[in-house]
């Protein structure tokens, strides 16, 4: 459906000037990519969260519309690799649920994972041809596909009571829109003794294991974004491209976007009502036919 509305568009706008060319090709390349939102802060006004840039890849099918030596319209249809290596290092919090009663601790977290969004992309551009040199922009949608994170988490803190906890290691093995709310990936368990209590957490968690209770997932279907690139053309048809995207729409959900700081006065979740969103680079090797 998607490649149809983009055929149909050039169709349309290739009728609206005379001698125009078609002609299609495919490219292929590297993703550097990253979140482009405000990291949570501590009580001093510290940046707990890093969002360092990762590393995917794209390819798919190019097609473009010649309208004259030096200006047309060129739209592709990519499957791409997005996401961001996320960092928390910070005071924080820690809720065993595996008692009659949740016993809550506080303490400090060491959190690392890569987070991997994969991308059914529709750029559509419009392009000036200078000689070797093209330039593009325009406007980017996006259907995510699929979404998984892995990485690991250590966390030390103590009781209400001030007993001790931890330090423990967890691993991250998300899958965000098959994980359910607690879920875990093994039976292995950290165990702590507080007094006459066993406190325990899975050695492997998912997604949503210390989430919010809730149906939604982390991540939303869609984005829109913009495009700037440019491409210098080797020969007739073989180019390179350099292109960045910025997304325009918060890809996260509140209902998933919690703080890792700390929680409200009665030991709910605070939710955070921020913008997350997408900011990639890419580097393309591509055939036009």
């Amino acid at each position: 459906m998607i490649r149809l509305s983009c055929l149909a568009v050039l169709l349309s706008w290739s009728m609206l000037l005379p001698a125009q060319t078609f002609s299609g090709g495919f490219k292929s390349g590297l993703n550097f990519s990253t979140f482009n939102g405000p990291s949570e802060m501590d009580a001093d006004g510290n940046e707990l969260e890093d969002f360092k840039t990762n590393t995917g890849f794209h390819i798919g099918a190019t097609f473009r519309v010649a309208f004259t030596d030096y200006f047309g319209v060129r739209a592709e249809l990519l499957y791409s690799q997005k996401g961001v290596d996320y960092i928390y290092e910070g005071p924080s919090y820690w809720t065993f649920t595996n008692t009659t009663n949740p016993v809550y601790t506080v303490g400090n977290r060491v959190s690392t994972i890569s987070i991997n969004n994969s991308y059914i992309d529709v750029p559509l551009m419009a392009y000036v041809r200078l000689g070797r040199i093209e330039l593009s922009g325009g406007v980017n949608a996006s259907i995510l596909l699929g979404s998984s994170g892995t990485g690991d988490l250590t966390y030390s803190g103590t009781t209400n009571g001030g007993a001790s906890v931890g330090p423990f290691t967890l691993a991250l093995d998300y899958n965000y829109f098959g994980d359910r709310y607690q879920g875990f990936n093994t039976f292995e368990n950290h165990q702590f003794s507080v007094g006459n209590t066993t406190l325990e957490v899975p050695k492997n968690i998912g997604a949503y294991y210390a989430g919010a209770d809730s149906e939604e997932h982390l991540f939303r279907r869609t984005d829109f974004g913009l495009n700037a690139g440019i491409s210098f053309f080797l020969n007739k048809g073989l180019y390179l491209g350099f292109r960045a995207n910025m997304g325009m729409t918060d890809v996260t959900k509140m209902a998933q976007d919690y703080s890792r700081f700390k929680l409200d006065t009665d030991n709910s979740l605070i939710l955070r009502d921020d913008d997350d969103k997408n900011l990639s680079f890419q580097a393309s090797i591509g055939f036009s036919l």
